[in-house]
């Protein structure tokens, strides 16, 4: 078998991403980085050449300066479309393999082409796809695929088999194995979600824990907020917190330098004082930052790490909250619809299969708070 030093790459960017609201995965920023730099930087030195499927925004890739390879089946018919459009490049190219790589992998260790292409020297040509298997968990997206598997594809597709298990499953398959301890970080993780990226900066170390107070109006989300954060303050803890506000409100008073400023045009405003310092932003046209926007502010914040970060409100937000329940409201419990509620505070005994906190005892939702995030 020939030496192999590099391998001929195509980064599949080419999907829909509704889980991400539609936006163009490969470009959402992680680590003040698109995700498509990331997967660039792992493979740098080992692959040679590479191409994007892309299916929109072409115009924002031309910087990458990569060849830009269309699904050749339109519709979105998802990565194995995209697949079946690296497998005709690379044969356009006269390649005999290609690997395929998802743009929201970002933390891909940097020695896996390195191991492909040991194994693929190991195998003697004997395969039709290497893939990557992490804790015995297979990734299908990941894959040297012969490119005369080309054929076979394009039939597979226009059958309407759209799942790549289905398609592999009659097909000579190698896997390299990565094993990691199961409190560690899965380097091979999607982020599909913007829950996936705040999970991922949490477990880099980038983001605190957060730990949301979720309630109707009334419950008393506020106060048991204000106690949570003077009762850890007051063991030395930082404790960062955004509070969802439902309808238009001003941090200054009119007439006062800072408020007339912001008024006149000036985005962000900053004012700044030796106690203090505050951002302002104004949202044009009612384009309001969501929860993870906000959060990842915390992940840039320059001065001083927070212990844990209280979001209060955003009840609709996957996020670990506490649910704060007042008997008096006779409102429904919302634990029932959603499993990110992992306790409910309330101030009458209630039957619930997640632990009952009282409301009124702040050193007991203290300490679970404490107990659960591990500050």
């Amino acid at each position: 078998m020939k030496v192999i030093n590099n391998l001929p790459v195509v980064i599949l960017a080419g999907g829909q991403a509704k889980r991400m609201g539609g936006e163009d995965k490969a470009l959402i920023r992680v680590e003040d980085r698109p995700l498509l730099s990331h997967v660039l930087e792992k493979i740098s030195g080992f692959a040679s050449p590479i191409g994007l499927n892309i299916n929109k925004n072409f115009d924002k890739y031309l910087e990458y300066n990569y060849p830009i390879i269309k699904d050749k089946f339109q519709g979105f018919l998802g990565p194995l479309s995209g697949i079946f459009s690296a497998l005709t490049w690379a044969s356009e190219i006269n390649e005999d393999w290609v690997l395929t790589l998802p743009c929201d992998t970002p933390y891909i260790p940097k020695d896996l082409i390195p191991k492909i292409i040991e194994l693929a020297i190991k195998e003697s040509n004997n395969f039709d796809i290497i893939s990557v298997k992490s804790n015995k968990k297979t990734h299908p997206v990941i894959g040297l695929w012969k490119t005369k598997l080309k054929d076979k594809l394009e039939n597979s597709l226009k059958n309407d088999i759209r799942k790549i298990d289905l398609f592999t499953s009659k097909i000579n398959i190698k896997y390299v194995d990565y094993f990691f301890d199961k409190k560690s970080f899965d380097p091979f993780l999607n982020l599909n979600s913007p829950i996936d990226i705040l999970n991922s900066q949490q477990i880099l170390g980038n983001l605190p824990p957060i730990c949301g107070l979720a309630g109707w109006s009334g419950s008393g989300k506020t106060t048991l907020c204000k106690q949570i954060i003077n009762k850890f303050t007051e063991s030395g803890l930082n404790i960062g917190c955004i509070k969802h506000a439902h309808h238009n409100f001003e941090l200054d008073i009119p007439g006062k330098d800072s408020y007339e400023i912001r008024k006149s045009g000036a985005a962000p405003m900053i004012i700044s004082s030796k106690k203090r310092f505050g951002l302002i932003h104004e949202n044009k046209k009612n384009n309001e930052k969501n929860l993870f926007e906000i959060i990842d502010l915390f992940s840039k914040f320059p001065l001083k790490k927070c212990d844990l970060i209280i979001v209060e409100g955003y009840k609709n937000e996957p996020i670990q909250k506490i649910e704060i329940h007042r008997h008096e409201l006779n409102k429904p419990l919302l634990f029932k619809e959603d499993d990110n509620i992992f306790a409910i505070a309330s101030n009458k005994r209630i039957e619930a299969n997640i632990p009952l906190l009282d409301l009124n005892n702040i050193d007991e939702i203290s300490d679970f708070i404490i107990n659960k995030f591990q500050i």
